[in-house]
């Protein structure tokens, strides 16, 4: 039987080190080796005990987690499986390009931890190489996003995508109408509609897209065009273009 795999976790967040800590006790072929708070003490532990998997958080003070691989490599020790977590989804190309195993997104679930930790153990058993982007890529590209992480202020805000109402074109921007607030997304409406399409959202008009789940009440108004009442009390004109989604027994 072979020996458990031996996690290193580096995050200076204590909640994040927390939640994986008790995700690693609950897997049945890890152990926790080492929790470090940064970079450079993420260094100094891989490069004195060698574990098998390091969950580096990538944006910790001084030293982030690109910069512990690239403290590792001039050091000229080999790095172990990596994977990446992070709150920011726009760090995942780089981090598969420098052969990360996998990134996940916080807040980490369960699952989706447990996923990362036997595609390590997968890696180390058959010397793959680890996967292509594409395959990889949980939030930002691949699965259907279970929220929408919104730029305001220096800040990311996590949006909930169950929590969005309605979305409207503003020029190069999408306005998000979630729960009574509106948050600016940088994006146009065409890309974020295909992303949310597998999530029940559908096109209502070129300058809206609704989330089927909030729709309260459906009117004809005649030659081909209808009405959307939704949740909030918003009212939405249904255009003869995407007029057909909602013909039938489509809701």
């Amino acid at each position: 039987m072979r020996e458990p795999a031996r996690i290193l976790i580096a995050d200076d967040e204590p909640p994040s080190r927390r939640l994986l800590k008790s995700y690693i006790e609950r897997h049945p072929c890890a152990v926790l080796h080492d929790v470090v708070a940064s970079g450079h003490e993420a260094v100094d532990a891989i490069a004195e005990s060698r574990p098998d998997i390091a969950m580096l958080d990538i944006e910790m003070p001084e030293l982030d987690g690109f910069g512990v691989l690239a403290a590792l490599e001039d050091r000229g020790i080999r790095c172990p499986k990596v994977v990446f977590v992070t709150a920011y989804e726009r760090y995942a190309v780089r981090a598969f390009e420098i052969h990360a195993v996998d990134y996940l997104l916080k807040p980490v679930s369960y699952d989706r931890f447990m996923r990362a930790v036997d595609r390590c153990l997968a890696a180390a058993e058959t010397s793959a190489e680890p996967q292509p982007v594409q395959a990889l890529l949980e939030d930002a590209m691949v699965l259907p996003p279970q929220r929408l992480l919104i730029r305001e202020r220096g800040r990311i805000t996590p949006v909930p995508v169950n929590d969005v109402d309605w979305l409207e074109a503003s020029g190069d921007y999408v306005i998000v109408h979630a729960q009574g607030q509106q948050h600016l997304l940088e994006r146009s409406l065409s890309e974020i509609s295909e992303l949310l399409a597998r999530r029940g959202f559908a096109r209502v008009h070129r300058g809206a897209t609704v989330n089927l789940s909030c729709i309260r009440e459906l009117r004809s108004l005649g030659s081909g065009r209808y009405e959307l009442v939704l949740r909030d009390g918003q009212v939405l004109t249904v255009s003869r273009s995407y007029a057909h989604q909602f013909r039938g027994d489509v809701l």
